[in-house]
C-alpha cells in the first residue's frame, strides 16, 4: 500500500500532460511518470496490437515491449511529435517486425468468450459498460470484413476510427505521406461498404 505522500504525487501525476511526464521522466528518472504513462496507454496499445497481429498473446508481447522501449530508450523521444503518436509509432513497428517473423499470420483472429461471442477490445474499467454493445451480429461482421483488408487499409482505419486520430498523426505513425493516408481510408471504407451491403440488406429485408 502507498504511502499518503507518495499517493498524493502520483495523483498529481495524472492530472499532467503526456509531454511533461515524458520530460519529466526523461529529466530526473521517477517512475511515477512512467507508472502514469504506462496506465494511461497501456489498454490502448494493446487493443492496437491485438487488432493489428490477431493474437492475444504476440499482442501481450508487442505491448510489454513497447513500454520497454519507453523505460530502455525514453532519451529517444523528443517534443517535436505528440507522445502519443510516437508510442503508437513504436508498437506499430513492433507488430511489423513480428508479423516479418511469422510464416504466416494465425488463421483466427478472435478468441471466443464463454458466450461463444468473439473478442475484440480488452475491455479498460471505464468502457465496463460498453462491453455488452460489442457482442452484437453488427459489430461481429463489420470485425470480419475489417480482417479482409489491406495490411496498410487496415491499421490508418484502426487508428483512425477506433483510436480517434486524425490524418496528420497517422502520416506519423505510417510513415506515408497525408494523401496516402487519406487514400488508404478512402479505399477501406470503400471495402467495408462493398463487404457489408449483403448484411445491410438482409437487415433491411427482415
Amino acid at each position: 500500500m502507498l504511502e499518503r505522500g507518495e499517493q498524493s504525487k502520483l495523483e498529481s501525476f495524472m492530472e499532467k500532460k503526456d509531454e511533461q511526464l515524458i520530460i519529466e521522466y526523461q529529466q530526473g528518472n521517477d517512475e511515477n511518470a512512467l507508472v502514469t504513462l504506462f496506465n494511461r496507454y497501456k489498454t490502448h496499445i494493446l487493443n492496437f496490437a491485438l487488432r493489428i497481429l490477431g493474437n492475444r498473446a504476440d499482442a501481450e508481447d508487442v505491448t510489454s515491449d513497447c513500454f520497454l522501449t519507453l523505460f530502455k530508450k525514453r532519451y529517444i523521444y523528443r517534443a517535436k511529435v505528440k507522445f502519443s503518436t510516437w508510442l503508437f509509432t513504436v508498437a506499430r513497428n513492433l507488430c511489423i517486425n513480428r508479423i516479418r517473423k511469422r510464416k504466416k499470420l494465425g488463421s483466427m483472429w478472435f478468441k471466443k468468450d464463454s458466450n461463444n461471442y468473439e473478442q475484440w477490445d480488452v475491455t479498460d474499467e471505464k468502457d465496463a459498460a460498453d462491453t455488452e454493445l460489442e457482442k452484437t451480429e453488427a459489430s461481429i461482421m463489420v470485425r470480419k470484413a475489417i480482417l479482409k483488408l489491406a495490411e496498410e487499409q487496415k491499421e490508418a482505419l484502426i487508428l483512425r476510427e477506433y483510436h480517434n486520430m486524425n490524418y496528420a498523426e497517422i502520416s506519423q505513425i505510417m510513415n506515408c505521406s497525408l494523401e496516402k493516408v487519406k487514400i488508404l481510408i478512402f479505399r477501406a471504407r470503400e471495402q467495408l461498404k462493398i463487404e457489408l451491403s449483403s448484411f445491410v440488406l438482409e437487415g433491411e429485408n427482415d
